[in-house]
């Protein structure tokens, strides 16, 4: 399955990696992921993007003024988690930061 979210690349490149969009996209296969790292992940899916969960643990969202009118709720975009690197394990570092922010 493909996982999109994005890259803070000011932060790659501090660590001297080449980000060329900041929209990355990585391969997982879940049956060979801990249930609790799926159970992380699919929390904040909507579709394929990983999104950022609030306080509440509801998917965040940002306004769309050009809404194309195809999803649920076409003036809304899906908030992207973002990560320091493009990697499965920086990925799951930012899952982790958001998810110590839920009260729950």
């Amino acid at each position: 399955m493909v996982l999109r979210f994005e890259v803070n690349q000011a932060e790659a490149f501090r660590q001297g990696v080449n980000v060329q969009k900041s929209t990355n996209h990585i391969d997982v296969k879940p049956e060979e992921l801990p249930q609790e790292v799926r159970n992380l992940i699919a929390d904040r899916l909507d579709g394929i993007d990983v999104c950022e969960l609030d306080d509440e643990g509801k998917r965040l969202y940002l306004e769309n003024p050009q809404a194309d009118g195809f999803r649920e709720v076409p003036n809304r975009i899906p908030k992207r988690i973002i990560a320091k690197l493009p990697t499965f394990e920086a990925l799951m570092e930012a899952i982790r930061a958001n998810e110590k922010q839920i009260n729950r």
